[in-house]
């Protein structure tokens, strides 16, 4: 029983790694507050989520700010471009929504429904987008084109992803104490998949060195 609650115990181990995310989940609020900068926020979120916790490397607010300020000029742009697109599709979903109370069109139904599929297929790129920023140095528009293909790909995947992002937001919004914990338990969720997904683009070159350069921080 004792070895349990020691230091390096599964339940000590446990908490710690709980409380690491719900501080990831903090600062990622906080950075990501202006709108713009969600996406420099949530690469750096997933960056320390896989590095910090999953890894146990580094420390927990020096890698968070090393990934936001490396990413950051990479991650705006491409963020104003999703937040573009959602606020198109979100006003044409609001006016047809809006029409469907005084016309039963079934052409309105049908419109309805694609401009929610495109919206959640936006998120979904995104879902993508920011983890792969995290590992990968490419341009902007490769960066999108290739979370474009990822997320037809792995279309079961991006299913689930998606499903716990509305779920995510749902407790959120039902719970608004949840914003603590739930982007942070969110990405940890989502790193377990993206994790081996990452892996299948890498070069037997980037593994290595991925690989190692995690065995030497946890040596140190």
């Amino acid at each position: 029983m004792e070895e349990i609650f020691r230091l390096d115990g599964v339940i000590m181990n446990f908490l710690s790694k709980v409380s690491d995310i719900c501080i990831i989940s903090i600062l990622w609020l906080l950075c990501c507050l202006p709108m713009v900068t969600i996406g420099a926020s949530t690469t750096a979120a997933y960056y320390t989520i896989v590095k910090v916790v999953r890894r146990q490397t580094g420390t927990l607010h020096q890698e968070f700010v090393k990934s936001f300020k490396s990413n950051f000029k990479d991650s705006l742009l491409t963020n104003l471009i999703y937040l573009v697109i959602k606020g198109i599709l979100g006003v044409n979903i609001c006016l047809v929504f809006q029409s469907l109370e005084t016309t039963n069109s079934s052409f309105a139904l049908d419109l309805l429904f694609i401009y929610v599929i495109f919206f959640l297929l936006v998120i979904g790129v995104e879902i993508y987008t920011y983890p792969i920023l995290s590992r990968f140095v490419m341009g902007r528009i490769q960066l999108v084109m290739f979370s474009i293909m990822l997320l037809f790909r792995h279309f079961p995947t991006t299913l689930l992803f998606i499903t716990l992002f509305i779920l995510s937001v749902v407790i959120m919004i039902v719970f608004p104490v949840g914003v603590i914990f739930m982007p942070g338990f969110c990405l940890y969720f989502y790193s377990n998949f993206m994790e081996k997904i990452i892996r299948k683009y890498m070069t037997e070159e980037m593994k290595k060195t991925w690989d190692e350069l995690g065995k030497v921080e946890k040596e140190n």
